[in-house]
């Protein structure tokens, strides 16, 4: 079969979603690397847009069947062809190592259950690394939802142009990082990016306010109705509010408001006792492969 390589650009953005969505249908061992994913990290402030020109696409009669992909920056990486287009693989991997490497090499995260690719990199020069990937999920019915919000909080969807600052100051909080917020002009745009995803859904990013209007808690999930799954990203808490219960009533509404309009399970990428003690699940886990250029 004759491939068409293209190099990505904003106009491929869907196009790489819809074949996320389909890949993640057919196959869960590219879970890791669903729909959201792709939207989390291309909308956020550290990925490297400068780059995305060396995002590689393989289409087949103009429908797209594989695809290269850089995690924020170069270094770590996802790929994936279709059924049927297996063929394909090899060439990929030697653009990847060609295009996608830093100075450490090239890593790939393979499930473990996934013998074939592991296999297929083995041969080609990758070794297993010591970085691992998990993944968790949940089905949402079975999840027991908080109700109450008797800590003197208020629950509250996203407003993507409302509550850009006070996003982007829970983040910061949330994160621990260290010394003043900062307020720049290029802080500021980068926020405004990260809450400009086209498929945000401000029923499903809920934020827990304290009586002086800041947010205090807030948890990302991302649905759609085009699959039966949510995805957590991310999940933070203000130091001070830390232990009470909050983090767990922000995800319950989120979850709550994602199963009213379709979803019927979540995943999230982490291994903390956290999620598991709310009911997630095992679900699968990722090895790193990593190739030495």
């Amino acid at each position: 079969m004759n491939y068409d390589f293209r190099k990505f650009n904003d106009s491929y953005y869907e196009t790489v979603r819809t074949f996320l969505i389909e890949l993640c249908q057919n196959d869960l061992t590219h879970i890791n690397w669903n729909w959201a994913r792709w939207e989390w990290m291309y909308h956020h402030p550290d990925f490297d847009r400068e780059a995305i020109d060396k995002i590689g696409l393989w289409f087949a009669d103009e429908v797209l069947v594989g695809a290269a992909v850089y995690d924020h920056y170069f270094g770590e990486a996802f790929f994936a062809v279709k059924e049927s287009h297996e063929e394909l693989e090899t060439d990929i991997l030697d653009y990847m190592v060609e295009n996608l490497s830093d100075d450490n090499g090239l890593g790939i995260a393979v499930n473990d259950s996934d013998i074939r690719t592991a296999e297929l990199l083995t041969k080609y020069g990758f070794t297993i690394h010591e970085q691992t990937e998990n993944i968790l999920v949940l089905k949402i019915d079975r999840f027991d939802f908080v109700t109450s919000t008797d800590k003197g909080l208020s629950l509250k969807n996203l407003d993507t142009e409302k509550h850009l600052c006070k996003h982007h100051e829970m983040l910061w909080k949330g994160f621990d990082h260290q010394g003043d917020l900062p307020l720049d002009e290029e802080t500021i745009n980068k926020q405004r990016i990260m809450l400009s995803a086209p498929h945000i859904n401000a029923q499903t990013h809920i934020a827990a306010v304290n009586e002086s209007s800041e947010f205090v808690s807030y948890c990302g999930l991302w649905y759609d109705t085009d699959t039966d799954y949510a995805y957590v990203e991310p999940v933070c808490t203000a130091p001070d509010y830390r232990g009470k219960g909050i983090a767990k009533l922000v995800i319950s509404e989120a979850l709550k408001n994602a199963h009213a309009l379709g979803a019927k399970k979540a995943y999230v990428i982490s291994d903390m006792e956290f999620y598991k003690r709310l009911g997630f699940k095992q679900h699968s886990h990722y090895t790193f492969y990593w190739y030495k250029k």
